[in-house]
Order: structure tokens, then sequence, then C-alpha cells
């Protein structure tokens, strides 16, 4: 009877192991992808600037430094709004890359001069950088730090309404920027961030020939320093490798 017993148990064992090698084996859970930062990026940006201009024309002097006759300080604020493209590498929790940006904007102020019927105007018209990065991640977001060269270009505008004279110039100055922001990840292809940016562009030189009403030279024509704007934006950024595209080194 034992002998039954045991060849039944040893039969049942080896029935429910066949039994339970016929059923289905459940796949393990599918792990969400590690968020990175590493790859090519294209987006947009919206924000708010605002400039901070000293500058002086006179007829007379060489420059702004000696006691200028027609000093004229000056400030402005306005929408701007434009793109940017870059890359990025991320090693640990360190972030760097390069990211080229181009904004929009129309960003003026006009004051009255020293005496009565003068009008001094000036203008910024669009702002373009080239800038290198240096960032710390974690988890899906990323603050950062960025700085690098930066132009725009601007109008100058000095005008007589009594005795109909207007000196007008254009220029196209560079500079540099320094800036930071934060951003995160909405999914592995979308970011959104807010970003400040700081551009102090070069001081003025006498921009043209630019001659008073008797045809004289004027010494020093929108001269100036101090030239700069600051703007708060905010990003989105789109990773390229969501459109199947794929580049050396970012991957």
């Amino acid at each position: 009877m034992r002998k039954l017993l045991g060849v039944i148990g040893v039969a049942s064992l080896i029935a429910g192991q066949a039994f339970a090698a016929d059923l289905p084996v459940k796949a393990p859970p599918m792990l969400a992808p590690a968020f990175s930062w590493t790859g090519i990026y294209f987006g947009g940006n919206l924000g708010w600037a605002w400039s901070h201009s000293t500058w002086c024309t006179d007829a007379n002097k060489s420059n702004c430094t000696t006691a200028p006759v027609d000093l004229v300080d000056q400030k402005g604020n306005n929408f701007l709004g434009g793109g940017q493209i870059g890359g990025r590498y991320q090693f640990n929790n360190f972030v760097i890359g390069v990211e080229g940006m181009f904004d929009a904007m129309n960003l003026g102020a006009t004051s009255p001069g020293y005496v009565p019927g003068l009008t001094r105007s000036t203008t910024f018209n669009n702002l373009y950088s080239a800038t290198g990065q240096l960032g710390f991640a974690w988890n899906q977001a990323l603050i950062y730090g960025k700085g690098g060269w930066a132009g725009t270009e601007a109008e100058f505008s000095a005008n007589n309404t009594l005795k109909g004279i207007n000196l007008n110039a254009t220029k196209r100055i560079d500079g540099w920027t320094a800036g930071g922001g934060i951003e995160y990840m909405m999914s592995q292809y979308i970011s959104v961030g807010v970003e400040y940016d700081y551009y102090r562009f070069n001081d003025i030189g006498n921009i043209s020939d630019l001659r008073n009403a008797g045809g004289r030279l004027i010494a020093c024509a929108f001269c100036g320093a101090n030239t700069n704007v600051q703007t708060v934006t905010g990003r989105i950024n789109f990773k390229l490798d969501s459109l199947g595209w794929s580049f050396p080194g970012f991957r």
C-alpha cells in the first residue's frame, strides 16, 4: 500500500510540473525609458524684453566722455519671439550643449531733447546669439547656465522739429550674452522651460559720416555706451530623434 501511494505521489508531482510548464509565462513589466537630454533639438520661444541705452550726439565733442551737450538715457520694453536649435550631451547628471537662437523684436524708446523741439529715439531690431550651455539634470528636470556671442541691429534718431533737421543711422552691433533657465521633459521628445538672458553690446562709435545743417561733419554722431537688453522667455523644444532622425554621438 505504501509503495502504491508513493507511486501515485510521484506521478502527481510529475503531472503538476508538466501542467505548469504548459501555462503561458507572464512577460516582465515594461520599464519606462530613462529620460536623457542627449540629442539634437529645435523649438520656439515667446517672452518680454526691456532695454537700456545711453548715448549722445554732439557736433563739437569727439565722444561722450567729456561734458557732452546732448546726452540721451532711454529705456524701452516690448514682446519678442523666435526660435532656437541646438544639441546637448548628458553624462551622469551633467549636461553640456550648444545653441543658436534668433528672436524677432522691435524695442524702441523716444524722449525729448535737452531743449524744446528736439526728439531722440533708440530702437533695437531683433536679437541673435550663439552660446554654450552647462547644466545639471535630475529626473526630468534640467537647470542650466549659458553664455556666448550676441548681436542686434540698433537704430538711432536725433531730430530737431523746429529747424527740420533729422539725423538717423542704423548699425549692427555685436556683444555678449549670459543667462540661464530651467527646463522640464514632458516626454522623451518634448520639453518646456523658462529662460532669462542678459545682452550687453559693444560701445557705439561714430556710426557714419553725418553732417549738420551747415555741412560740417558732426564729431560724435550717435556715440554711446551701456547698451543692453534683458529678456525673459518661455520655451518649448522638440528632439529630432522623435522624428526618427539620429546623429552619431547623439543617441
